[in-house]
């Protein structure tokens, strides 16, 4: 018995999903920290910020890149830096930077998961629709 064989139409999640976008999304939260003279995280801290959207993955990030910088700087002997400018406005000037860079790199740091191209072809060759909420 073919089981799409009653299926009209699938909802998925993209990021985790049908696709691997960690690669692509921790290259441009670290592009986005070098562009502001902050410490890069690497994938594999940025990965363990990812979900809740990207709002709250810049604020996962400036506060460690915050946090690490005084650190650094502590050990260095070096006196903390002031921040004049409110960990607020740093979010949002992150934020931009990291969707100008996210633009850049999505295409290369973002792969299918296994069978999920067989998985949508069978749908399409059943006229299933597959819908994601994702733009």
């Amino acid at each position: 018995m073919d089981k799409l064989q009653d299926i009209r139409g699938v909802a998925f999640d993209l990021d985790g999903t049908l696709v691997d976008s960690a690669p692509g999304l921790a290259a441009a939260v670290d592009m986005a920290l070098y562009a502001l003279e902050l410490p890069t995280a690497g994938e594999d801290r940025v990965i363990t910020w990812i979900g809740n959207g990207a709002d709250v993955l810049m604020e996962r990030a400036l506060a460690w890149a915050r946090q690490e910088r005084a650190t650094l700087r502590k050990t260095m002997g070096k006196p903390p830096v002031d921040d004049e400018i409110p960990a607020e406005e740093q979010v949002r000037i992150l934020r931009k930077l990291f969707d100008r860079y996210y633009g850049d790199v999505a295409e290369e740091g973002t792969f299918l998961f296994p069978h999920v191209a067989d998985t949508l072809g069978a749908l399409h060759a059943k006229r299933a629709a597959a819908w994601t909420g994702d733009q």
